[in-house]
């Protein structure tokens, strides 16, 4: 089981981000509006060009719910990408304020993420970083699972995304995360 388990995570990426709701008559302390929660990812396999990699990331929120529609926040992140047939390894982290707002079970959503990673020539890393600047924006599919938790999926899309750049494969990103 514990194997299964394993591979299960090794396979595939997850995300987790917590989002409680409010009543419309909720009073406005703090601490009934502000929510934290996070992500984590783990993937591993081939890229594009055939070389094996193993990616870990980690993506921790904080956000508060201006009303019980409207969300403000922001997130930080962290990835480790390890290339071991050309002993390359990559530490990239950035931050990732966003806003969301609820209709019903659908939400619009929109994000601007900057990642700064170590640059390099052939696969040689350099001391220098280079930010990359995300925005996206997309909607989402929220489906409650008893009183608090939620599975959720959204389909964003970079308006900035650049494929001269060659920093990322597709201006789509899709997640699936849960929410509590």
């Amino acid at each position: 089981m514990r194997s299964a388990l394993l591979v299960c995570l090794l396979w595939g990426m997850g995300s987790v981000y917590a989002q409680r709701e409010i009543e419309d008559d909720a009073g406005w302390k703090l601490r009934d509006r502000l929510y934290f929660g996070g992500g984590f990812g783990i993937n591993s396999g081939r890229d594009f060009n055939g070389f094996r990699f193993t990616m870990i990331s980690v993506n921790p929120i904080v956000g508060y719910m201006v009303t019980p529609q409207f969300s403000v926040g922001t997130g930080i992140n962290y990835t480790y990408l390890r290339y071991p047939e050309v002993n390359l390894r990559l530490d990239q982290y950035g931050a990732s304020p966003f806003v969301r707002y609820n209709f019903g079970q659908l939400f619009a959503y929109s994000e601007y993420n900057f990642i700064s990673t170590p640059t390099f020539s052939g696969t040689q890393v350099g001391t220098a970083r280079r930010t990359f600047d995300r925005l996206f924006v997309g909607l989402g599919y929220t489906q409650p699972i008893g009183r608090r938790g939620a599975v959720n999926i959204m389909a964003l899309y970079d308006v900035l995304y650049d494929q001269t750049e060659r920093a990322f494969a597709s201006p789509w990103d899709i997640r699936v995360f849960f929410s509590f």
